[in-house]
């Protein structure tokens, strides 16, 4: 008996030795450090003209551990309807430094934030199918992040953020027809019917805008309108012009060649101010230069 009693208790101590291995790994095993997060998320927008944007984004990054953190922005891509724009023609900069020298410390079990200014050439990228058709632009920014804690090993991150903006475009300027009203020998006066078509997805207003007209090579007449004139989106709206052409310093037989043509190639160039309604650039000027042929009426 005393020796079936020994067998037992070994027998149990070989069944119980596993379990007490493993539960004195699991209590002698350090704890999982949790990794850094960042977030990044699109701010807002500003403009200097049709070509020129900024974009704002903010990075907030949240440091899970005992140690300060260092943040670094190891390397960054900039795409507009999915595609990458040059570094010659997008440049992301934090706090006026470039996105290379960019160093966020962020504290013990703390948060840390940055706020990024991408800056975009679209005028260098006109002929983006998705942006022609949608109407906006879709502008992404994908950045590669390096953590570091004191002098140790360096961890690895990515975040990214998406922008949707609307495409502003020009107004395009047609004439229609010209009718002459009154023809003199000095003064004859002509009235000129303008069609505008705005590409937008939403309505503009052409609050005013100067032009010079020439008619088969040679100059005809200036002006300036002031009266708003609303064009609805993605339509067109109509005016008429009233000028006045001066023949004194011109060939007498002009007036003649004016009168006998049936259809002139005419010029119309000049500026206008458009009002877009959009709060990052609600209004900007342009200038138009537009060539075709118009009829002549009598």
């Amino acid at each position: 008996m005393p020796i079936l009693g020994a067998m037992r208790k070994r027998r149990l101590f070989f069944l119980l030795f596993p379990i007490l291995f493993f539960c004195l790994t699991c209590k002698s095993a350090p704890p999982l450090e949790e990794t850094p997060a960042s977030d990044l998320s699109f701010d807002h927008i500003e403009a200097e003209n049709l070509s020129r944007v900024v974009l704002y984004y903010r990075l907030r990054t949240g440091n899970p551990r005992s140690l300060p953190l260092r943040l670094q922005v190891g390397g960054w891509k900039a795409l507009v309807d999915g595609l990458e724009y040059g570094k010659k023609d997008a440049v992301l900069t934090a706090d006026e430094i470039s996105a290379d020298e960019v160093l966020v410390e962020v504290p013990p079990g703390g948060f840390a934030e940055k706020t990024f200014r991408l800056d975009l050439n679209l005028g260098a990228y006109r002929d983006v199918p998705a942006a022609g058709d949608s109407g906006g632009y879709r502008a992404e920014l994908l950045l590669n992040l390096v953590y570091q804690y004191g002098k140790g090993k360096t961890l690895a991150g990515e975040t990214s953020a998406q922008a949707r903006f609307p495409r502003i475009r020009k107004p395009e300027f047609t004439i229609t027809g010209i009718a002459i009203l009154q023809a003199e020998l000095i003064n004859t006066r002509f009235r000129v019917n303008l069609r505008i078509d705005n590409p937008n997805v939403f309505p503009v207003n052409l609050s005013s805008f100067g032009y010079e007209l020439y008619g088969a090579g040679r100059f005809w007449a200036e002006g300036r309108e002031t009266e708003a004139l609303r064009i609805p989106a993605g339509g067109s709206a109509e005016t008429r012009l009233f000028l006045l052409m001066n023949f004194i310093n011109m060939k007498r037989n002009l007036l003649d060649e004016v009168i006998a043509m049936r259809k002139v190639p005419y010029r119309f160039s000049g500026e206008a101010l458009i009002e877009t309604g959009v709060s990052w650039l609600p209004e900007f000027r342009m200038h138009f230069d537009h060539q075709g042929q118009s009829e002549v009426f009598k």
